[in-house]
């Protein structure tokens, strides 16, 4: 599933820098871009859902 969002993150990327001078660098560029850009957000979002099962799970531990 997340294998799609960053691919369609690399796609797009690749169309705005083709379109901004018609060269396939800029497409790379923006492909680059876009993906980078896609992953970084994916890692952000799995850091913070592991650092809320983290906190869960030290609950359980506690009260549990």
């Amino acid at each position: 599933m997340w294998i799609w969002v960053i691919l369609i993150a690399v796609a797009i990327g690749a169309i705005v820098g083709f379109a901004q001078d018609g060269k396939s660098e800029d497409a790379v560029g923006g492909a680059m871009a876009g993906g980078c850009m896609a992953a970084g957000c994916l890692m952000r979002l799995a850091m913070a859902a592991l650092g809320i099962i983290v906190i869960l799970w030290l609950f359980s531990l506690m009260f549990g």
